[in-house]
């Protein structure tokens, strides 16, 4: 079975990087949430019956709203990368975790790097810059989350 959460972080690098990106042996199917977020942000999403090919066409991304929940709804695994996609993005978004608590230590580690994140409880607001900075940062968790 393919991993939604793989798929979904190739397609959001991608994004970020303002690229094009065709994700074989994968199931569209099991991500869509994360397409329709991907869309939202301004990237062309074709899928097949097992792949998913992305294109940004060198534009930046803009803001997304996200809010997790369980499957089929859009995966907490993927919100840590939302926030980086909205952290260079045009425009404010709201990361909404509902699934974990204490789900948002990665943010303090993007602040190292400029990105302008707030945390209110079980949110997170993101308003995008242009471009990010190199930074020793540490990834706190196998999710850097």
């Amino acid at each position: 079975m393919p991993d939604r959460i793989e798929t979904g972080t190739y397609l959001v690098a991608a994004a970020v990087t303002g690229g094009r990106v065709k994700v074989k042996d994968t199931d569209p199917t099991i991500l869509e949430a994360v397409l329709l977020k991907l869309q939202e942000a301004g990237a062309e999403v074709t899928t097949g019956e097992d792949w998913i090919e992305l294109n940004m066409h060198g534009k930046r991304p803009k803001a997304v709203n996200v809010r997790t929940a369980p499957y089929p709804a859009f995966p907490t695994d993927m919100q840590a990368q939302f926030i980086s996609l909205n952290a260079i993005a045009e425009g404010t978004g709201a990361v909404i975790e509902t699934i974990f608590e204490n789900r948002f230590m990665h943010v303090y580690e993007m602040h190292r790097m400029g990105a302008q994140i707030q945390v209110e409880g079980n949110t997170a607001i993101v308003t995008g810059t242009e471009v990010l900075k190199g930074a020793p940062v540490m990834a706190t968790d196998l999710r850097a989350s």
